[in-house]
């Protein structure tokens, strides 16, 4: 009888040991692609997906609007004019509040000064977007100096965004929380720590803020990551305050005067308010993995998908069937886009969509 209930004790222990490791262990999966009809836009290059509709650019920096499916982009049309005209921008950053109003922050072409930031309440259709008469605009050319080089920002109220940017006379900062209302700015204590010496400031915080993104669960917390190699982490703030929960990436990146070359390694992120999507780059354009940097063919491209909590906790590992080098997320988080952007050797940009109900038991 004894010898009974060890066995069941044992056996007991083994599925409980078992069904750890399974929890523990991150699924991982492969994914075929759709190929997404996008020739009807000829010359128009996406640049944020809001939605389910993407924001491109034209040769002239204007910005187009149309709906993305799973199977075609849509035609677009213009909503936004780039130029020093009346109702006119410069170059634009977009973003959205949680409750869906468009936030359009006019950065000059070069220079240390911020623009305007407009909000169109409620962007129904194209029509709605593109009359001024629609438009809450916000004075910034009274902000102090600030420098300003990334083209994501997240809203956090009524009254303040945050942004990648620092204070023209203190660059020792990669992001700042902009009140529009009061016209001040925030600088977050986040600088990055590595082995660098510290006057090399504005060469450092090029490399930490070009390209660089941030995104928001919606709540309290907020991702950054950058483009240059592979750096990502989870945080919150607190005032003035960074407080980092999670590092996804920590790596050094490389500084130019310092690093004799660039990364060969590059990440790209999406999310939505469950989860965070962050695609890894390592090979070029025919899928070989770049041992070296090579300025024939310099943008890494990828099709490994890690996906991760707000915790930084790996959930799954997805493996498209092509290669990009930017990921986009659907309004209702069921479909995944791989778009390749310029392609090297000449060849016509692509989109791809993915089918994430498949992931689902």
């Amino acid at each position: 009888m004894k010898t009974k209930n060890l066995i069941t004790i044992l056996i007991g222990i083994a599925s409980l040991f078992s069904c750890s490791n399974q929890n523990d262990a991150v699924n991982e999966v492969s994914l075929e692609g759709q190929l997404v009809k996008m020739d009807i836009n000829e010359d128009k290059w996406p640049k944020w997906m809001l939605g389910d509709y993407i924001y491109a650019r034209d040769h002239d920096f204007n910005l187009h609007l149309g709906k993305l499916t799973k199977t075609e982009w849509q035609k677009t049309e213009r909503v936004f004019v780039c130029g020093q005209g009346h109702n006119e921008f410069g170059l634009m950053a977009l973003s959205q509040d949680n409750k869906g109003a468009l936030y359009v922050l006019d950065l000059p072409v070069e220079g240390a000064k911020l623009f305007s930031l407009t909000i169109i309440r409620h962007p129904d259709n194209v029509a709605t977007i593109k009359n001024p008469t629609n438009w809450e605009k916000y004075d910034l050319r009274q902000l102090p100096p600030f420098l300003q080089n990334g083209d994501t920002f997240v809203v956090l109220s009524d009254s303040t965004i945050l942004v990648t940017g620092a204070p023209a006379n203190d660059m020792h900062h990669v992001l700042s929380v902009i009140n529009f209302k009061s016209l001040t700015v925030t600088p977050l204590d986040y600088w990055p720590e590595d082995d660098t010496p510290e006057n090399l400031t504005e060469e450092k915080w090029i490399t930490y803020t070009s390209g660089s993104g941030i995104k928001s669960n919606g709540k309290d917390r907020f991702l950054y990551w950058d483009n240059s190699g592979k750096l990502a982490f989870i945080f919150t703030i607190d005032g003035a305050k960074t407080n980092i929960l999670s590092h996804i990436y920590s790596d050094r990146l490389p500084i130019p005067g310092i690093d004799k070359t660039p990364s060969t390694e590059s990440i790209h992120c999406c999310a939505d308010n469950d989860r965070i999507y962050l695609l890894y780059m390592n090979s070029n354009s025919k899928g070989e993995k770049i041992e070296k940097f090579d300025r024939k063919d310099p943008f890494p491209m990828g099709n490994t998908v890690e996906v991760y909590d707000w915790d930084g906790v790996k959930q799954q590992v997805i493996h498209l069937d092509k290669l990009g080098k930017v990921i986009m997320l659907s309004k209702d988080s069921k479909t995944l886009y791989l778009y390749s952007r310029y392609m090297q050797d000449g060849s016509d940009p692509y989109i791809y969509s993915y089918d994430l109900n498949t992931l689902k038991p």
